[in-house]
């Protein structure tokens, strides 16, 4: 009889792939983001303010109806815009965004936006600082984009928060907080929606936080899972096209969490119903959102050029703007390893479906705007393809990952000084070219910050 002591049996434990969780280091990593995006974010407004305007606060017609409904709604307790009609027509060449429904003045774009920036304008308003904000080149109703440019700061640092918890759920607290940087200042979340009330900007916020139900799920069992379809619904409300991202999620939960699916769905309804209310009253039909004929006019089969240009077009491709995507790839390549397989596969599905359907417009280039604006809704699930990549970075290619990071940050710098109209305004009658490589929007404005620099130095030592 063999009387030796049994020999405990030999556990494998992954470090990598199922991380340890330090709840506090969590929590100040993610304060740490916070506060230094929404620094950055915020510097171009605090340098209008404080010292003289220098970049653009009102990029486009995109944000005009969202920045000024929180106005409508504080002055007047509806979404009703007659009272912003001769100020849009006298400043905006093609006052797209409001549309004439039933004899009354109403946004064309989606509302969502608006009612989330609400919070952010109540001390502007009430202290009347909109009113009159004491600065002698800024009038009202234009003081109500300021407001909107902080709000847009806000929520898309607390989109990168959101991004890191998210990633915080497949990886480490370091993996976690450098890829929500790079998130942060190498995509259109910095470019773009930092630096407005744009679609994407609410859209990022609420796409991220339902993925980060989903992937709670994986820890709280399917009951955690149910809330992500409400901000997805509110996602999808606010841009429609997150519509097909929520349909991808939709089936990875029913996959991978099905007795959540019917919970799911009915979280879902909420918002669908008061956007269908809101359309009834104000647009004259529960089916009708905005400006979908414009949609129906320019929308057809996926385009080729349109599928190139997203990637690779010289002014809109976001291999150009962010070429650090490029190992994204490498991720897929890597995922057979991956305990979080299916999440990482659905991630590159929401992403590939999101570019195709891009590609389905006629103006699949975002028109005037900086570099990779249309992708934003899209970006943060490439990001997330990243991770089972960056830990295995050694060497030349980690170099030349955070070479391509830098870079990216510096491209998507440019955008924030007027979100591309001076690159559209030196085109002949407007009639730009996104696949001009001589005239590319990036280089455009290398110049244009190389020409100011001279001039500078010119002042200060001759």
């Amino acid at each position: 009889m063999n009387t030796s002591p049994a020999r405990a049996p030999r556990v494998q434990v992954d470090v990598r792939l199922a991380p340890t969780r330090g709840p506090r280091t969590t929590w100040r990593a993610a304060l740490a983001i916070f506060l230094l995006t929404a620094v950055v974010y915020n510097v171009p407004l605090i340098y209008d303010l404080a010292y003289k305007p220098f970049f653009n606060w009102a990029p486009g017609i995109d944000v005009a109806s969202t920045t000024l409904l929180p106005l409508a709604l504080f002055e007047r307790g509806d979404f009703v815009l007659d009272a912003f009609r001769d100020f849009a027509r006298a400043n905006y060449r093609d006052a797209y965004f409001l549309a004439e429904v039933n004899g009354r003045t109403v946004s064309r774009y989606p509302i969502a936006g608006a009612i989330l920036a609400l919070p952010f304008y109540g001390v502007p308003v009430g202290a009347g600082w909109i009113e009159n904000p004491g600065i002698s080149w800024l009038a009202y109703p234009w003081t109500a984009f300021f407001v909107a440019k902080f709000a847009a700061a806000l929520m898309t640092a607390l989109a990168v928060v959101m991004f890191f918890f998210c990633a915080r759920e497949l990886t480490d607290v370091k993996t976690s907080a450098v890829l929500a940087l790079v998130f942060a200042f190498g995509t259109s979340a910095w470019s773009t929606a930092s630096q407005g009330l744009w679609q994407q900007t609410p859209s990022l916020l609420l796409q991220l936080i339902a993925i980060w139900f989903v992937l709670r799920g994986h820890r709280g069992g399917a009951a955690a899972v149910a809330p992500g379809a409400f901000f997805f619904s509110v996602a999808t409300v606010t841009r429609q096209n997150v519509g097909l991202t929520a349909l991808v999620f939709t089936l990875y939960v029913l996959l991978e969490f099905r007795p959540a699916i019917w919970r799911w769905i009915v979280w879902a309804i909420p918002p669908a119903l008061l956007a269908l209310a809101y359309n009834a009253i104000y647009n004259g039909s529960p089916f009708v959102f905005g400006y979908q004929e414009g949609l129906a006019q320019t929308i057809g089969l996926p385009r080729v050029e349109g599928l190139i240009g997203l990637f690779l077009s010289p002014s809109r491709g976001l291999l150009v703007y962010s070429p650090f995507f490029v190992f994204a790839i490498a991720g897929l390549g890597g995922l057979r390893a991956e305990r979080h397989r299916r999440f990482y596969l659905f991630a590159a599905l929401a992403f590939a479906l999101g570019t195709v359907f891009l590609s389905m417009f006629e103006g699949w280039d975002g028109g005037w705007g900086y570099g990779t604006r249309l992708m934003t809704d899209v970006v943060p699930y490439a990001i997330f393809l990243l991770i089972p990549t960056l830990g295995r970075l050694r060497g030349v290619a980690s170099a030349v990952f955070w070479i391509m990071a830098g870079s990216a940050a510096v491209l998507h710098s440019f955008g924030l000084w007027d979100s591309g109209a001076r690159w559209h305004w030196s085109w002949d009658n407007l009639r730009y070219d996104v696949w001009d490589v001589a005239r590319n929007e990036p280089f455009f404005y290398f110049k244009e910050y190389v020409a100011m620099a001279q001039h500078f130095w010119q002042r200060a030592f001759h």
